[in-house]
């Protein structure tokens, strides 16, 4: 049975889960809840009404919307009997089943996504990881951490080569990005050696 969450209900949980998110994504403030729908809503329109993979069905949208919205914030992955979260899914009343089937894809959506709306949120998370943007997140991580600039070619190399896509639209996506940051990576490791500059961040 499809769930429904009206535009209130919907705008309530944003407000909650916008203050949660600015310590994680302060640059942006509450960003990343933003940029990973707008992904999920493009992979979703390209996966609608297909299966996903065998037994896998079309996505529900609003379902989708929930595990966007609370993806990536640690508390939400401990959800427990009347913590902040339950109390606000409950004052939206929602089902304790939609609740369960909640906080079971927050558990196993990084690792082990199953169902429809688990492998389009996995693969939106993934996509802001490859490409351009990925390469980006990756460089000023490595200079805040005092890496070489050989390190930190390697790091991306080492991120583009992990990264498992579920969604046949999320390969299509990353394909290019990821081709795009390892050609960054190699030209980032020729340049470094070229100017001495490997051992220097």
């Amino acid at each position: 049975m499809a769930l429904a969450l009206d535009s209130a209900s919907k705008a309530r949980i944003l407000d909650f889960v916008r203050p949660l998110s600015v310590g994680l994504d302060g640059m942006t403030n509450f960003g990343f809840v933003e940029r990973r729908m707008r992904i999920s809503e493009n992979l979703l329109e390209g996966e609608e009404g297909q299966a996903l993979a065998a037994g896998c069905g079309a996505a529900d949208p609003s379902r989708l919307f929930l595990l966007v919205a609370f993806a990536g914030l640690p508390s939400a992955r401990r959800i427990t009997p009347d913590s902040r979260e339950d109390l606000l899914l409950r004052s939206l009343h929602l089902p304790l089943e939609e609740i369960r089937i909640l906080v079971s894809s927050l558990s196993r959506l990084e690792s082990d996504p199953q169902n429809a709306e688990e492998k389009i949120v996995h693969d939106a998370m993934l996509l802001e990881s490859v490409g351009a943007y990925g390469v980006t997140q990756l460089l000023v991580s490595g200079a805040r951490e005092r890496m070489t600039l050989g390190e930190m070619a390697d790091e991306i190399d080492a991120k583009m080569d992990a990264a498992r896509f579920v969604t046949e639209a999320g390969r299509r996506l990353a394909g290019e990005r990821i081709a795009y940051a390892k050609a960054f990576a190699a030209k980032l490791r020729a340049e470094a050696a070229e100017f001495g500059a490997g051992g220097t961040g």
